[in-house]
């Protein structure tokens, strides 16, 4: 095999793997971020999306639907979906525990008109993306101990400043 012909050869492999790069892009769907939705709620209201957030508080289930909240850091968005799709979800978010790290797949509405005008996205596919876990929280004696004597030294002084009015 000549230079050129290698040549050749490595350009077209080249040219190959950047359009497969570019094809592969386009199947799989963006994700969102709660401020894109908000802000692009118009031009996005009745498009299928893909939305990720940490499962905050409880679901709430209403029979063969439910409805739960994703928070991805910035806001909340309301997920309305088929119980059946949330079997594998163990952890809601709160003061005990990290929240599942869910990405749900579905129709973006600006104002739901079945949930009262709503922002909501009705799912079709749900998936978890990691897990949640329970959280140990470490109470610092140091900052309980310099509390209480911060409290007593102020309660002290109140009692003084009291007796002189």
């Amino acid at each position: 095999m000549t230079i050129r012909t290698a040549y050749s050869v490595q350009r077209i492999t080249y040219s190959v793997v950047l359009l497969m790069i570019l094809f592969a892009a386009d199947c799989y769907a963006a994700v969102w971020s709660s401020n894109e939705l908000i802000e692009k709620s118009k031009e996005l209201d009745g498009r299928k999306l893909s939305y990720r957030g940490e499962l905050v508080t409880t679901i709430l289930g209403r029979g063969e639907y439910s409805w739960m909240n994703l928070n991805d850091g910035s806001n909340a968005i309301g997920v309305w979906c088929k119980s059946s799709l949330l079997g594998g979800v163990k952890f809601a978010g709160d003061y005990k525990n990290r929240g599942d790290i869910i990405e749900v797949t579905g129709t973006f509405n600006r104002a739901c008109s079945a949930h009262n005008g709503e922002l909501d996205i009705h799912a079709d596919i749900v998936r978890i993306v990691k897990s949640g876990y329970p959280v140990d929280r470490v109470i610092d004696t140091k900052s309980v101990k310099s509390s209480i004597i911060l409290f007593t030294i102020l309660f002290f002084i109140a009692i003084i400043f009291k007796k002189r009015l």
